[in-house]
């Protein structure tokens, strides 16, 4: 499913800039440590743009967490800087729109979050029906 595979490429987009943290995919853990990344699929909204190619917008949901507000903050504003700096991730036909965060806040475990929401933007061909290839074509003269 391209979904999927779209929320593994943002991991692994995130992975290269900290490769020491720890990731999680789609669901919050109900015991979160520092230096975790959670990317979760928030939307999903498609717009007819030719007979031949459809848009779709996708928002996703990257979440920081860290033992001080001081902390997330600089992590977040440095993965920003290396999205709007990618531009898209091409091996899945991914450009990426924008990208914000919000001030950190306390969780019940004591923790810092950070929640980011990127903008995302992939465009696919619709099925188109097949027709069966004219056999045997003969010129005919008058």
């Amino acid at each position: 499913m391209a979904l999927i595979s779209e929320i593994e490429a943002i991991e692994a987009f995130i992975k290269r800039k900290y490769p020491d943290a720890t990731y999680e995919k789609q669901t919050v853990p109900e015991q979160p440590t520092p230096g975790l990344f959670v990317v979760r699929f928030l939307r999903d909204g498609r717009t007819l743009e030719t007979g031949m190619h459809y848009r779709i917008d996708r928002d996703y949901q990257i979440i920081h967490f860290a033992k001080y507000a001081e902390e997330t903050m600089p992590v977040m504003s440095e993965l920003s800087a290396a999205i709007y700096a990618e531009g898209g991730l091409p091996d899945v036909h991914m450009r990426f729109e924008g990208f914000g965060f919000g001030q950190p806040v306390l969780t019940e475990n004591k923790l810092y979050a950070t929640v980011g929401v990127l903008q995302t933007t992939v465009r696919e061909q619709k099925p188109q029906k097949q027709y069966d290839k004219i056999n045997h074509i003969h010129p005919r003269y008058v």
